[in-house]
């Protein structure tokens, strides 16, 4: 019996679509019952007018259109937009997300337990479960990003061309969701394009003059094309090439000088920084056939709280070792919040998505480290973690908007609820 067990626990495309499947559970579950937002009704609306006259929507139509897409066909292949095909293509590629995740750690540092610890953590996040049950683009833009580095990584390890240009399909589509693609998108390419002199085991093409090449082959031309064609609804309306570069500029200003509701802007935390050094919450209000309903989207803090540590532990290991696995796992996660954290205008919890999965590898890869030299006990892991499940378990009630029916969720709802002697 120990030795079946070992074996599995070996096998780690066994354990990483099987926790797949808690992952897609917990963000399916209930999900006809839960109520539609207004953002939704109108995603709905703006999915069919885009794709069938190429009209852009009424809500969130300065990010670019993949989210569209993605509804359109989500509500053709559930018959209509229901809750299943408003939300079934976030919910997919949300629960989708969190085995690529760990074949993405495992791909990097060939460590089941990295990839696992990984996995899980996204699994169980309670604001990624949150926004998997969205009609919105935040995990859907996730997923696109976690495949494009993988992709990458693939093909500059294994010199696989096609992996390459698979990969810059990814970032073109996670770009074409919202342009947080565009971190990761250029850390993968400067990782192919040098990775002669970034990977010291590295085997394959080695004339810059080729790799400069693929280079602008498969992460410029792809990735731009793949955008390009995301607009197509728009553009056969009649708009030329140039028009579209004029709108992408104008939509650059629209996002510079973006304001938020009052709610959101004067309420709600709305700086990057402050994601991993407090909890830091995304909120949504809906009053449904005569019942109130409260959502808060909030990652699980005891996972949170270790990624500066995390990060802090890698950069030393990676000073000292000079790993590429290990400086490439930092330069995602930098490269992907930084920007973030310095923009000017407010960014609230809700982004986060692109962030955490680079996030949840730096502490997995820490704690595997802490788990090997023995500075972790395998108890003492055992014991983080139920502590950490048993959170997520307190506060999945919030991610599907049932924070209402629980009197120890009472506080939470009256400290965000601006309604909240209507409520009582």
């Amino acid at each position: 019996m120990k030795i079946m067990r070992d074996d599995l626990l070996s096998n780690h495309h066994i354990v990483l679509w099987g926790i797949f499947l808690v992952g897609l559970i917990l963000r399916g579950y209930g999900l006809s019952s839960q109520p539609p937002l207004d953002d939704e009704a109108a995603a709905a609306s703006a999915a069919y007018n885009y794709l069938e006259h190429g009209l852009f929507g009424q809500v969130m139509w300065y990010h670019p259109p993949l989210r569209n897409f993605v509804i359109f066909v989500s509500g053709k292949l559930f018959g209509g937009y229901t809750a299943w095909g408003l939300r079934g293509g976030s919910v997919l590629l949300g629960s989708l997300s969190v085995p690529l995740l760990g074949y993405l750690a495992f791909s990097l540092f060939r460590k089941e337990a990295i990839a696992y610890l990984a996995a899980f953590f996204l699994c169980i996040d309670p604001l990624h479960i949150a926004l998997s049950r969205e009609a919105f683009q935040e995990t859907t833009t996730a997923f696109f990003i976690i495949a494009g580095v993988l992709a990458a990584l693939y093909g500059t390890r294994k010199d696989n061309i096609p992996a390459v240009y698979l990969s810059g399909l990814f970032f073109g589509l996670a770009t074409a969701s919202k342009w947080h693609g565009l971190f990761p998108w250029a850390a993968s390419a400067f990782v192919y394009l040098f990775a002669p002199r970034l990977i010291s085991s590295y085997s394959g093409e080695r004339r810059f003059s080729h790799r400069l090449l693929t280079t602008f082959a498969a992460f410029v031309v792809i990735p731009a094309v793949v955008y390009v064609v995301a607009y197509l609804p728009w553009l056969l309306r009649g708009y030329s090439l140039s028009e579209f570069a004029d709108l992408q500029a104008w939509l650059v200003k629209r996002q510079y000088f973006h304001e938020p509701p009052t709610y959101a802007g004067q309420f709600l935390q709305h700086r990057a920084y402050q994601w991993f050094i407090m909890p830091t919450a995304w909120i949504d209000f809906v009053f449904h056939e005569g019942r109130p309903y409260i959502g808060i989207a909030m990652g699980n803090f005891l996972v949170w709280v270790m990624t500066l540590p995390a990060l802090y532990f890698s950069v030393k290991r990676f000073m000292k070792e000079r790993e590429f696995e290990a400086g490439f796992a930092i330069g995602l996660f930098v490269i992907s919040y930084l920007p973030l954290v310095f923009t000017s205008r407010g960014i609230w919890v809700f982004s986060a998505p692109a962030v955490i999965p680079f996030a949840f590898i730096l502490t997995a890869f820490m704690i595997n480290a802490f788990l090997m030299s023995g500075r972790l006990s395998f108890k003492l892991l055992c014991t983080y973690l139920a502590v950490v499940l048993l959170l997520s378990a307190l506060m999945y009630p919030m991610a599907i908007f049932r924070t209402l029916e629980y009197p120890y969720l009472k506080s939470l709802s009256d400290l965000y609820s601006p309604h909240k002697e209507q409520m009582q």
